[in-house]
């Protein structure tokens, strides 16, 4: 059985929340609690005075994107997977808060995995990261990423899952 909640008109479409959902509003702050975990969402933001009536739009339209993130991060958790692509490029381990790689350089890389995220290496050339928010998933695999980016001739380095890399034709003689 799930629960629907409108909001104000903004899509027409209706939030539909799982019984295994918590939400508890304090002062201006919007806690969504699953079985995930918890986010708190800032109410402070939408303030409307002296605003137009577009950007009042605007303001509503992005906290309701929020709220549905932030329901289908605590319900069943973002999940980005990498993979190492290229000779020598690959995962040496995760351990103690910290995963180690070997990207061609002459030391080992070693990144610390904050506590929000989980981290999982299924193959020396794969990665697979879950959080319960997208934003600060999206910004921990693109810090990864940014140490070896794919290389357009080649195409080797750290890519998403489903990326593909469109190959420059190399010189001619």
């Amino acid at each position: 059985m799930l629960h629907c909640l409108k909001m104000k008109n903004i899509f027409k479409t209706n939030i539909k929340i799982p019984l295994t959902v918590k939400i508890k509003k304090k002062v201006n702050k919007l806690f969504i609690e699953g079985s995930k975990g918890s986010i708190c969402l800032d109410l402070s933001f939408l303030t409307l005075s002296n605003l137009t009536t577009n950007q009042k739009k605007m303001k509503y339209a992005s906290f309701f994107r929020l709220f549905q993130k932030a329901l289908i991060g605590v319900n069943l958790n973002f999940i980005i997977r990498l993979t190492f692509v290229g000779v020598g490029f690959r995962i040496e381990a995760i351990e103690n808060g910290f995963i180690k790689l070997k990207l061609g350089f002459s030391h080992l890389v070693y990144i610390k995995i904050p506590s929000y995220i989980k981290v999982f290496m299924t193959k020396k050339t794969f990665l697979v990261l879950k959080c319960i928010d997208e934003q600060l998933l999206k910004e921990f695999s693109s810090k990864i990423c940014s140490y070896k980016k794919p290389d357009v001739y080649k195409g080797k380095g750290i890519l998403y899952k489903n990326q593909v890399v469109i190959l420059k034709e190399g010189k001619k003689k």
